[in-house]
């Protein structure tokens, strides 16, 4: 017998939910929190770029099984650490089938395997010789594992040295990125063509970074790419992130091709004389499903280790209707 929703039910399953940002000052240092992992339950991984030593954090993430909205935010007091030095690490995935996490680092190019108490396995992925020729702090932001087709992606966040210039405010160029899969051999696989959008701001002064700084695989194969623009004004006041969360499927086209994405979500936070809702989201994951099957999305914000103040720590939650 089939099972109809009312209409009210019915819409609310079939639509995507932006909830407001939480931050939780009294059980989550101020860090630099740039890539995160679902590991089961409400058990989370997540990495600083700035950590003392190389490892990660273990947060408990608590949300709400109906409406996906993040309750409470608990990080563990001590970094789990093999005593390594850090290597600006920016991106996080776990592998159920191995029970391990595989972290990037920005600095030396490079993505590690580690066991969940933080300790090198020896394996890495091997990198195309292609993003050698990443910029300084515009190499790889972004990593997930896909557990339904068995592949790993990466790219870089900006665009590489020998694809072309990055965008700035005063040109206009967008990031041509390759995203590239590894499979469960640590090989590489096959690589396509992300293409950015343009810088959205029209001021000529201050500074922009516009780039990839997330991913989040799918039950279904299909990822989330994590655009985000950070405006800095000269004064602080007027800077403002824009995020735009957007839906590639490469198993629908071929290897070598630009991927057609779809926008799933976006929107934008700020510094102005009334809001200071300024947060640089950097990392992304997809989390437990809802009590009516809908997938919750949990991104994390980079606040500089809480910059003078100004920032804060921020989580968010964004569920839509995989």
């Amino acid at each position: 017998m089939a099972c109809i929703l009312p209409k009210t039910l019915q819409a609310q399953a079939d639509s995507i939910v932006i909830h407001r940002q939480h931050h939780f000052a009294h059980t989550v240092p101020a860090g630099n929190y740039s890539g995160i992992a679902w590991t089961g339950g409400s058990r989370y991984a997540v990495v600083d770029d700035k950590s003392q030593t190389a490892g990660f954090r273990y947060m408990e993430i608590k949300t709400d099984s109906l409406t996906g909205d993040i309750l409470e935010v608990r990080a563990d007091s001590v970094l789990t650490t093999s005593g390594l030095p850090n290597r600006d690490e920016e991106g996080i995935c776990y592998v159920p089938k191995t029970n391990t996490l595989f972290v990037s680092g920005e600095a030396d190019g490079t993505i590690l395997e580690f066991t969940m108490d933080g300790r090198p396995t020896g394996r890495s992925l091997t990198i195309p010789d292609v993003f050698r020729t990443a910029r300084s702090n515009s190499g790889f932001e972004a990593l997930t594992y896909s557990e339904a087709t068995g592949h790993f992606w990466t790219t870089s966040e900006c665009t590489l040295e020998a694809d072309g210039p990055m965008p700035t405010i005063t040109n206009k160029v967008v990031n041509r990125l390759r995203l590239q899969s590894f499979g469960d051999d640590l090989l590489p696989k096959e690589q396509y063509w992300y293409v950015t959008d343009a810088s959205f701001v029209e001021k000529e002064t201050g500074t922009s970074y516009l780039g990839v700084s997330g991913l989040a695989s799918l039950a279904d194969g299909r990822l989330v790419v994590l655009e985000r623009e950070c405006y800095k004004s000269p004064k602080k006041v007027g800077s403002l992130v824009q995020v735009k969360l957007y839906i590639v499927n490469p198993s629908v086209q071929q290897p070598g091709e630009v991927l057609q994405k779809e926008l799933l979500a976006s929107f934008r936070t700020k510094i102005n004389l009334t809001v200071r809702s300024f947060a640089n989201y950097e990392g992304i994951c997809a989390g437990p499903r809802l009590a009516d099957g809908r997938q919750l999305l949990i991104l994390v914000a980079d606040s500089q280790n809480q910059y003078k103040g100004w920032l804060k720590d921020w989580f968010k939650a964004i569920v839509i209707p995989e």
